[in-house]
């Protein structure tokens, strides 16, 4: 799997978390974690760890990154 494939998985697994992946873009920042940002409010962004199941990326957690 690709970095972008797992962008792109992870990107939509944000709607587990109530958001609205077209909201949204990521950067990842270390090898599982990634900061998400909102693209209308740059200033808005969390912080999301990851991990795999069954081959494929999951968000393991989201927490406020700055607001």
């Amino acid at each position: 799997m690709t970095q972008e494939m797992i962008k792109t998985r992870l990107q939509e697994e944000l709607k587990n978390f109530g958001l609205n992946p077209a909201e949204w873009s990521l950067q990842k920042v270390r090898s599982l974690g990634y900061v998400v940002q909102n693209n209308i409010d740059k200033s808005f962004s969390l912080y999301g760890t990851t991990t795999f199941r069954h081959r494929k990326p999951i968000w393991q957690s989201l927490e406020l990154h700055s607001l």
